[in-house]
C-alpha cells in the first residue's frame, strides 16, 4: 500500500488528498499514514522528518515494546494491538507534534480507519494532532474488549464443561492453552497500561481537560479489562489446581491399594517360596494333606491381613 496523506484547517474538515503539494498552507493537521510501505515511502519518512533515526529503524524493522517518549520538537508512542488468531503483538508507530502526526504500521489497523471517517463526517475546529492520537488509542483499547470477552468466555464455558470431568487426558492440555492465551493477553494490555499511566503523568500529550477525560476513560477500560484477565487466569489456575489435586490423589490412591496388595501377599509369597525349594528332606512334601492345609493357611493369612485393614480403615 501506498502513504495515505490527510489535512484539515478551520474550515474545512479531515480530507485526503494524493500528494503533499494538494496540502494548502492554512493546514492545522496534517496526517501522514504508513502501512505495509514500500522502500521508496521508508525513504521519504527517513529523509523528510526529523524524528530519531533509532527509533525510525525500529518501527521499519521491527516490533517495537510500547512505548512513550517526549522529545523537544515531537512525541513518539507505540501501541499495540492483537492477532485474532494467537493474540501476538501487532505495533502502531506514532509520531506526533503540534501540526504533523505520523502513524506507521505493517499491519491494517481498521481504528485508523475509523478515527479518520469519524473525523472527516464531524468537523471539529479546535481538533489538534492530540486528539487524533487519543482517539486511536481509544479505539484500540475498545476494541481490546473483543479479545478479553473471548478468552473469558473461553474459560467460563471450559470451567462449565469440565468441572466434573475427572477422565479426559485433553483437559490439561486445554487448560495450559488457556493460561497461554492468558498470558498472550496480559503481554500486550499490562505495558499499555503502563502507558496510559505515562501519559497520565506527562503534560505533554494532556493540555486540556478534554484529553484528560479521554485519557481517563481509557484508562477505566484497561483496568476494567486487566480485572477481566486477572479473574479468567484465577479461574484457569484454580482449573489446574483441581486436577493436579486430583490426579494426585487418585495416584495416591492407587498406590495404597497396590501396597496393600504387596503386604497380603508377601507372606503368601515366603510360604510358597520355602515349600518351592528343592531340598530332599522336607517332611511336609510326602504328607497327604499338606497341600490342602497350605492353602488353607494362606487363605486364613490373606483374610486376617484383609480384615486387620480393614479396621484400621486403610482402604
Amino acid at each position: 500500500m501506498t502513504m495515505t496523506i490527510r489535512y484539515q484547517t478551520t474550515s474545512q474538515s479531515l480530507t485526503q488528498v494524493d500528494t503533499v503539494k494538494n496540502i494548502p498552507d492554512d493546514a492545522t493537521i496534517v496526517w501522514f499514514d504508513f502501512e505495509d510501505v514500500s522502500e521508496e515511502e521508508n525513504n521519504y519518512l527517513t529523509n523528510n522528518f526529523n524524528f530519531n533515526y533509532l527509533e525510525l529503524e525500529d518501527a521499519i524493522t521491527g516490533v517495537p515494546r510500547v512505548k512513550y517518549k517526549a522529545y523537544k520538537t515531537y512525541q513518539y508512542l507505540v501501541f499495540h494491538s492483537m492477532y485474532k488468531d494467537d493474540f501476538s503483538p501487532i505495533a502502531l508507530n506514532v509520531f506526533v507534534n503540534e501540526k504533523v502526526l505520523v502513524t506507521y504500521h505493517q499491519n491494517h489497523f481498521e481504528s485508523l480507519n475509523e478515527v479518520a471517517k469519524m473525523n472527516s463526517k464531524h468537523h471539529d475546529p479546535d481538533l489538534d494532532c492530540a486528539d487524533i492520537v487519543i482517539h486511536i488509542l481509544d479505539m484500540m483499547v475498545d476494541k481490546y474488549f473483543d479479545f478479553v470477552y473471548t478468552i473469558e468466555e473461553k474459560t467460563y464455558n471450559f470451567e462449565a464443561a469440565h468441572v466434573d470431568d475427572t477422565q479426559s487426558k485433553k483437559v490439561m492440555d486445554n487448560v495450559f492453552q488457556i493460561r497461554s492465551d492468558l498470558i498472550k493477553i496480559k503481554r500486550v494490555l499490562f505495558p499499555m497500561q503502563e502507558l496510559v499511566n505515562t501519559i497520565k503523568t506527562e503534560d505533554n500529550l494532556i493540555v486540556d481537560s478534554k484529553h484528560s477525560m479521554y485519557i481517563q476513560h481509557i484508562d477505566d477500560h484497561l483496568i476494567k479489562q486487566n480485572n477481566i484477565i486477572r479473574t479468567s487466569q484465577e479461574m484457569a489456575n484454580e482449573i489446574r489446581e483441581n486436577f493436579e489435586s486430583y490426579s494426585s490423589f487418585r495416584m495416591n490412591s492407587i498406590m495404597q491399594v497396590l501396597t496393600l496388595v504387596s503386604v497380603i501377599f508377601s507372606p503368601l509369597t515366603f510360604i510358597a517360596g520355602v515349600y518351592g525349594m528343592n531340598f530332599e528332606y522336607t517332611p511336609e512334601l510326602k504328607w497327604q494333606y499338606s497341600y490342602p492345609i497350605c492353602m488353607l493357611i494362606m487363605l486364613v493369612i490373606a483374610i486376617a491381613l484383609i480384615i486387620f485393614f480393614k479396621r484400621k480403615k486403610w482402604f
